[in-house]
This record gives C-alpha cells, sequence and structure tokens, in this order.
C-alpha cells in the first residue's frame, strides 16, 4: 500500500528527547516500509525517517527560537494542505491528532485513518458528523469508553524493546517524567515522595506549546527541588531517559486526569521497573497489578506500597511489554485497519468481545 503519515508539526519525528506520539509515528514509518508498504512522512524539516519526508518548515516549533504560537498554527495547517493537495497518490493517509486532517478529509477519495492521541469527546462527535471519510482510532479502550464510543477501534502503542535497556539492579530513587503540567501529578509526586521519605528524580520540561506550564513549574515544582532528596533534569535526550527510568526503584504515576494511553509507564516496565499509579484513564489496561506495579486509589496507598514495589520481579514487568506493547503488535494492528479502510469497509464495524484492535 502507499500510505501517508502526518503528525503535527511542533515535534519531529523521532522527538530528540520524550515525545510519545511521534515516537510511535516514527516506527510506523520504519516498520511499514521494512513490510513493503510506499510510506512518505509529512512533517518537519529536521525529522529522520527511512522514507521520502515532505516539510513545509526546517525546525519543528519546540526547537525553533523564532517561532511562535502563531507561526505553529500556520505551518501546521500548511503541512496539512501539503499532503491533501496530493492525496489523490496514497491509497490511505494515516493521520496523528492534532494534526487537521480531519478539516481537508472531504476533498479527498483517499480516506483518513486518525489516531486519536488525545481527544475530547465534543471533538470526536464533531468529526464524526462532518467528516465522514475519517475513520477514528483509539489508544486504548479507556479512551473509547471516555469518548462514549466503545466501536472505534483500539490499537494499543508499541516500543521497540530493543531501544530499551533493561536494568535489574534498581538504585535508591523513584522517578517521574512527563511534562510540566497538572495532569501528569509531578507536584503530587514530590508529596507521596516526601511522605515516604524517599528520594524522587522529575524529569520534564516546561513547554510553551501548553498554557500554564511555566507558572505551575514556578508555583508547585521548583520550591520543592532541593538537589538531594528532590532532583530534577529539565530534559534529556531519549536513550539517556530511559536508563535513568531503568535505574529507579520504581516510577510514580499519581495522575491527575484519565491518560488515554501513558507510553511513559510502558516505557518504565520495558527498563524492569515498576509503576505505581492510580486506578484510572488507560492504567488498568497498562499494568499488571500485583505482577509489573500496583494500580491505587489515593496518596495514602501509594506511599504504603513503596516497602512493596521490591517484590516484584523486574524481569516480569519487561515480559509483560513484550507480550502486549511490542511495535510488532502495533504495527499488525494498523495493518488490519488499513485493509479495512482501503478495501472500503471501514474502520467503524464493532470490535469483538474482548479484542483490542490489532
Amino acid at each position: 500500500m502507499k500510505i501517508a503519515q502526518i503528525s503535527s508539526v511542533y515535534l519531529s519525528i523521532p522527538p530528540k528527547t520524550h515525545g510519545g506520539t511521534e515516537r510511535i509515528v516514527y516506527h510506523l514509518c520504519r516498520q511499514l516500509s521494512r513490510r513493503g508498504h510506499q510510506v512518505e512522512l509529512f512533517s518537519s524539516g529536521d525529522s529522520r525517517v527511512d522514507c521520502p519526508l515532505h516539510s513545509v518548515l526546517p525546525v519543528a516549533c519546540q526547537d525553533d527560537p523564532n517561532s511562535t504560537i502563531y507561526l505553529e498554527k500556520e505551518f501546521e495547517t500548511r503541512n496539512t494542505y501539503n499532503l491533501y493537495r496530493q492525496a489523490e497518490r496514497f491509497d490511505l493517509i494515516h493521520a496523528h491528532w492534532p494534526t487537521l486532517a480531519a478539516y481537508f478529509s472531504p476533498f479527498t477519495n483517499t480516506p483518513t485513518l486518525i489516531t486519536y492521541a488525545y481527544i475530547e469527546k465534543e471533538l470526536h462527535e464533531y468529526y464524526r458528523k462532518h467528516f465522514p471519510q475519517c475513520f477514528p482510532v483509539c489508544i486504548s479502550r479507556a479512551q473509547a469508553r471516555m469518548l462514549g464510543d466503545e466501536s472505534i477501534p483500539v490499537v494499543y502503542n508499541g516500543i521497540d524493546l530493543n531501544e530499551v535497556p533493561f536494568n535489574n539492579q534498581a538504585e535508591d530513587f523513584f522517578i517521574i517524567v512527563g511534562r510540566m503540567t497538572p495532569g501528569k501529578g509531578i507536584a503530587e509526586a514530590i508529596r507521596i515522595a516526601k511522605k515516604a521519605r524517599v528520594k524522587l528524580l522529575i524529569i520534564g520540561h516546561v513547554t510553551t506549546h501548553l498554557p500554564g506550564s511555566g507558572d505551575y513549574f514556578s508555583r508547585e515544582v521548583r520550591p520543592h527541588i532541593d538537589g538531594d532528596r528532590i532532583k530534577y533534569i529539565e530534559r534529556l535526550p531519549y536513550p539517556e531517559t530511559l536508563e535513568m527510568i531503568g535505574r529507579a526503584r520504581g516510577f510514580l504515576f499519581p495522575l491527575q486526569w484519565d491518560e488515554p494511553f501513558g507510553l511513559v509507564a510502558v516505557e518504565a516496565m520495558a527498563a524492569g521497573t515498576p509503576v505505581l499509579a492510580y486506578r484510572r484513564g488507560s492504567m488498568p489496561e497498562l499494568i499488571k497489578n500485583g505482577e509489573t506495579g500496583y494500580l491505587l486509589e489515593n496518596e495514602d496507598e501509594m506511599v504504603e506500597m513503596f516497602c512493596r514495589i521490591e517484590t516484584l520481579e523486574r524481569a516480569r514487568c519487561r515480559e509483560w511489554v513484550r507480550e502486549r506493547f511490542s511495535v510488532e503488535q502495533m504495527v499488525d494492528g494498523y495493518e488490519k485497519l488499513y485493509k479495512k479502510v482501503a478495501d472500503g469497509h471501514g474502520a467503524r464495524e464493532p470490535k469483538p468481545e474482548g479484542s483490542s484492535g490489532r
């Protein structure tokens, strides 16, 4: 098949540091090409992929000091236009939210598959009503339920285990990795670590892409960083981030919102690091409770589990990821959906009971 992949111009493919959606797009481009598909990517010019790249700007907006939110909107639109003006060359377009692909999809006979990395229910309903050439895919069953439409196919995000070093010898600290936003639970992780009297390493950058990120960091995070019990690194290259995650005793994930997936939790388990998370969003699908981490209800429960995390087998954490969240399984799932959509059957058929859409 001839497949166009389109991602936001905010981050390069793959991202230079940490970025879930962008790394998924990178693996799709690479693996689909290896399977004989003709893949082309529409993204920023500093992307590095093994397929033809189309770009409307040389550097991803996040890494361009001269970029503004207004220019970002302009280039996001231009990137999507650049694809859809030549859409008839492709059998299928695979878009990754938040691109503007849905709004261009009515102007071509080429179907668009759109992965909801994250989306509000109101937007999903609007897409359903106005864009019949656009077929949605969720990244967890929890996300489909949150959107009120469990007929949406589900394909779990996958990771390349060859990229994630396994560490069976944990050091005496816990870790959390995420953007500086309230939903990621970084302030809560600090409070939990202090209650449990454990060391915590925070890796996460302030992003101008999300309003309030700087204020959140200044108010809720920075005052607690002491360089000893609470340490902070703004950002690391992706391999170094994975290596640091693998050295931790546990990964804290006290999310304050219903995360539709949470790739970093899967990366942590792949590195051998158990995850302590709240039982919300996609976490019950990602974490095998009592084997690869613990699903908890509140801060007190999380504090109690610090002493039990040592009983979990780090090798089992990695094996769990191999069983359920490999790149190969993800690509298998998308290939099946590509065929359905390209053959005219559509991606809107209800999935069989117990199926993840893979």
